[in-house]
């Protein structure tokens, strides 16, 4: 199954009953920062005849989330959703060619949310959960090490670490915003891995 499937899966599973006490919608614009480990991209152009080798990463992408979750109280909550993470982009150039990368990642995220009320408006919380995503690598290359081109994909199962803040509009309407971290996602002899920095600013909507 997809994981987008799952993750609208999650989401139908906490809309079901949305009108119960404590549950809540979370729809973010999120930035992500992508880091990209080179070794298996440079492993794979040195492996196929590269000389001179000098590579670079760059990975900056405006992407989205959807989070459904529910909040036992005020100082605990859980919720579970879907992360695009976007792709972090690879660049080589040797002797007598260049070569064009990339990673992808995407996928289910389920996390507990401890908070702290600081005013009848504002708090501030920390998570820690698990996102199931799946990472897809591309590489092109020209000759002398264009056997390296191909392509090829994963599933991986990472920690994923977070804070953020709320603060209140109205009754049902939070302004949110969000930090996450998640390393590892790939695998070294496969696709590749790379780390992803997520920065994320949306409305919580309250049931």
């Amino acid at each position: 199954m997809k994981l987008q499937h799952l993750a609208s899966f999650a989401l139908l599973a906490l809309s079901t009953t949305a009108f119960a006490d404590g549950f809540y919608g979370v729809g973010e614009i999120t930035r992500s920062n992508l880091s990209l480990d080179r070794n298996h991209f440079d492993g794979a152009l040195l492996a196929n005849g590269a000389t001179g080798l000098s590579s670079s990463d760059s990975g900056n992408s405006t992407k989205w989330r959807l989070q459904g979750g529910y909040r036992f109280n005020p100082n605990l909550a859980v919720e579970a959703g879907y992360i695009d993470f976007g792709k972090a982009k690879y660049t080589a150039s040797y002797s007598g060619g260049s070569a064009q990368g990339s990673l992808k990642a995407g996928g289910v995220d389920v996390a507990a949310l401890v908070g702290l009320p600081l005013s009848d408006s504002f708090s501030v919380f920390a998570k820690a959960g698990v996102v199931a995503a799946k990472v897809d690598s591309k590489l092109t290359a020209d000759a002398p090490a264009s056997l390296a081109s191909g392509s090829d994909s994963t599933h991986v199962v990472r920690p994923l670490l977070g804070v953020g803040a709320l603060y209140k509009l109205s009754d049902h309407v939070d302004l949110r915003a969000d930090y996450d971290h998640v390393s590892g996602l790939g695998k070294s002899d496969k696709t590749g891995k790379m780390t992803a920095n997520l920065f994320s600013l949306g409305l919580a909507y309250n049931f």
